[in-house]
């Protein structure tokens, strides 16, 4: 990084000055109402801008979450607000604060950092690996027809933003707690962040929407979604945005969706950042009209290979020597053993080992979570197995029971 820029964190009243960059770098505009909605869950400390004298260049931050991984959950660092100005582009501004962000995670033992990419190939470079993959889908409402007659013993209530920040977050962490790639919500995120109706996230669609789901009194799930409304000489034409569709059990999970189907004057139902394989696709009678489409979901960058590793559960006991390559944390680069039994595993250097597999520390993410398979890595080139049954010992190591997912937008 060049010697006239130097990086420091904000102070309350220079926290919109901070992130200024933002609006240049996303090419939209950020109003002054947004960043200060942002304040109610921002973490200062983990800011950083990027100075060219009195200007600020660039900014980045990360906010302090438990991650869910199979058979438990990691400190991590949700990387964010990441950008650096035209100008200033190609100069190691970003490398820095990356930097800057992985040092602060190891200082508060956070072994993972999580990002949604705004451009996948900027944060490869730094070893950011696809965590997590998640679906979408559009449906014709008169095309939504189930295989069997589902049963909805309970009742929907619309709630507004005091009764949904009660009773919402208890079905999330349920769900939570089995499901890799989920974060933590603090009630300040619940609040100002999932369940806020910011009129900037609108889009030209109506309020946000909240209904729970309750049988004999007991929340068994609930809906975050939006309405478009829409008309034309034939009749209504609105569109449902489901946001977030979470429930504690299968069948309260289908009651959602039978609900959300039956909505009045929509002709169609929409929604995204949604699980795959998608429960729709085995209770539909036409599943295909669904339209799923698959993306990639959160990355992780994998700080701290040992402690990340470590961390998780596994199917199996087993053995296996990696050979993990890392130029940007180059602790991590080298010979590892990793030693699983009773569900868990050691992980230490074993420098003058013969390795089973060479991979990259984005590979390791990519595995990481139960995302992909390492006989999924070989097919995309992307491991060496340097021992006959290596990449299929690993994957009956790694495996997982349930497919991850990111649902927090941060």
């Amino acid at each position: 990084m060049p010697d006239e820029i130097t990086l420091r964190t904000p102070t309350q009243d220079e926290f919109p000055r901070f992130v200024a960059p933002l609006s240049v770098a996303f090419n939209e505009e950020i109003s002054d109402a947004a960043v200060e909605n942002d304040r109610h869950t921002i973490e200062l400390d983990r800011f950083v801008g990027a100075f060219d004298g009195d200007q600020v260049v660039g900014c980045g931050g990360a906010y302090s979450f438990r991650l869910t991984v199979p058979g438990g959950e990691v400190g991590a660092a949700g990387v964010t607000a990441i950008g650096v100005l035209p100008s200033h582009r190609r100069r190691g501004i970003l490398r820095q604060m990356m930097t800057w962000l992985f040092d602060q995670a190891r200082e508060r033992h956070e072994p993972i950092a999580i990002l949604w990419a705004s451009e996948a190939a900027i944060y490869q470079r730094f070893g950011y690996g696809p965590g997590t993959v998640s679906s979408a889908f559009e449906i014709a409402r008169d095309k939504i027809q189930f295989r069997r007659p589902v049963e909805v013993p309970g009742r929907f209530r619309l709630v507004d933003v005091d009764e949904a920040t009660e009773r919402f977050p208890a079905v999330y962490e349920e769900v939570r707690r089995s499901t890799p790639g989920t974060v933590n919500r603090t009630d300040a995120r619940w609040r100002w962040e999932v369940l806020h109706d910011a009129p900037w996230y609108r889009e030209g669609a109506g309020p946000k929407l909240r209904a729970l789901y309750e049988v004999d009194g007991e929340i068994r799930g609930y809906v975050i979604y939006r309405t478009k409304g829409d008309w034309d000489t034939s009749g209504p034409k609105g569109v449902v945005l489901v946001q977030e569709l979470t429930a504690s059990d299968p069948e309260a999970e289908q009651a959602l969706w039978v609900w959300v189907s039956g909505i009045d004057l929509i002709a169609s139902v929409r929604a995204r950042r949604a699980p795959l394989p998608h429960p729709l696709q085995l209770l539909l009678t036409e599943p295909r009209r669904l339209g799923l489409t698959v993306t990639d979901g959160s990355w992780i960058r994998i700080i701290d290979l040992a402690g990340a590793l470590e961390a998780r559960s596994y199917a199996s006991s087993g053995e296996l020597v990696l050979e993990v390559a890392d130029a940007f944390c180059p602790a991590n680069d080298g010979r590892w053993r990793l030693s699983a039994a009773s569900g868990r595993a050691r992980v230490r250097p074993a420098p003058d080992a013969e390795p089973d597999l060479t991979l990259d520390t984005s590979d390791v993410a990519a595995v990481y979570l139960g995302a992909f398979r390492f006989a999924d890595l070989r097919r995309a080139g992307r491991v060496r197995e340097c021992r006959a049954g290596a990449i299929a010992e690993a994957d009956a190591l790694f495996r997982t029971e349930v497919a991850p997912l990111t649902s927090t937008m941060f």
